[in-house]
């Protein structure tokens, strides 16, 4: 287990605030590295040591923090999406494309309505606003105006 001021060594960072805010980009795949010590000091396993050196070297290619958390974030979700058997795993499969199917289904069939909708309204408003020859346009204003 290391310490922060031993990780900002590893890392190669400047100050121990540096160290902390790239263990709070990836606190939710750092948790089961992280423990408490004495008087509260944070240590970290090799593991996660593993994990916020890959976090620095990715920070270092260019992506800021966010970009680099979130890299290692999808990786780490695909590592652990490996760990299950295939047998297990293709039930689920099939019940996420059925409920997928589902969906687009009800999508485009509120599309349809919704195309359908505004072409009825679209002919409502173009009836609406069609200027009559003898009208002005501020008669419309008068009848809304008029309080007898």
């Amino acid at each position: 287990m290391v310490t922060i001021s031993d990780l900002r060594k590893i890392l190669g960072l400047q100050t121990a605030n540096q160290v902390r805010n790239r263990i709070e980009a990836i606190k939710d795949v750092l948790s089961d590295h992280l423990r408490r010590g004495p008087n509260n000091q944070i240590l970290v396993s090799e593991a996660g040591t593993r994990l916020l050196r890959q976090l620095q070297d990715l920070h270092d290619s260019g992506l800021t923090i966010k970009e680099a958390s979130d890299v290692l974030r999808s990786n780490s979700v695909f590592v652990g999406a490996k760990e299950f058997p295939v047998s297990s795993a293709l039930p689920q499969k099939r019940a996420d494309q059925r409920q997928r199917d589902e969906l687009i289904t009800a999508l485009k069939a509120e599309i349809a309505f919704l195309r359908e909708r505004v072409a009825y309204l679209e002919s409502r408003a173009f009836e609406k606003t069609e200027p009559s020859e003898t009208s002005q346009w501020w008669e419309g204003l008068r009848e809304d105006a008029d309080v007898s």
